[in-house]
């Protein structure tokens, strides 16, 4: 009787194979095995990491998505306060009241005062003397 005949007998944990296990913790019938099950977890793990980073942070559309309706809000805001006029001063605080969001806007031209006009779309503002601003309809630019 060989010695390997005493070994206990076992299945692989990757592919099933009977094999005689030397140790009481061997759990894979070749190093082949055992490197493919390590690599099989490592995939795993990634995978599971990149799963949970993807869902804390906000997609680029939906972050794209809140952005746009800012702007859209903002415009409405803009064209309401005109109220049919091509020009209108009025408090900036009024403005704000209104839900306005200064921080976004979709262009700006500059004048050789000061930073000149800033528009959401084709409605813009300009800030002037003691908090007030002026609220300008432009011409949408036609690409042909």
């Amino acid at each position: 009787m060989e010695t390997t005949d005493l070994l206990p007998v076992k299945n692989c944990a990757l592919c099933g194979t009977e094999f005689r296990a030397g140790r009481k913790d061997k759990k894979y019938c070749s190093d082949a095995c055992k490197s493919e099950a390590g690599n099989i977890r490592d995939r795993e793990k990634r995978e599971a990491g990149k799963q949970q980073t993807e869902a804390q942070q906000p997609s680029l559309p939906a972050f794209i998505e809140t952005i746009q309706q800012i702007l859209i809000k903002n415009r409405e805001l803009l064209d309401t306060c005109l109220d049919g006029l091509d020009i209108r001063r009025m408090e900036k605080r009024d403005l704000e009241g209104r839900g306005f969001n200064f921080k976004y806007i979709t262009s700006q031209a500059p004048t050789l005062e000061d930073r000149g006009y800033c528009f959401c779309y084709e409605l813009g503002y300009k800030e002037v003397e003691n908090d007030r601003i002026v609220i300008v309809r432009r011409e949408r630019e036609v690409i042909c």
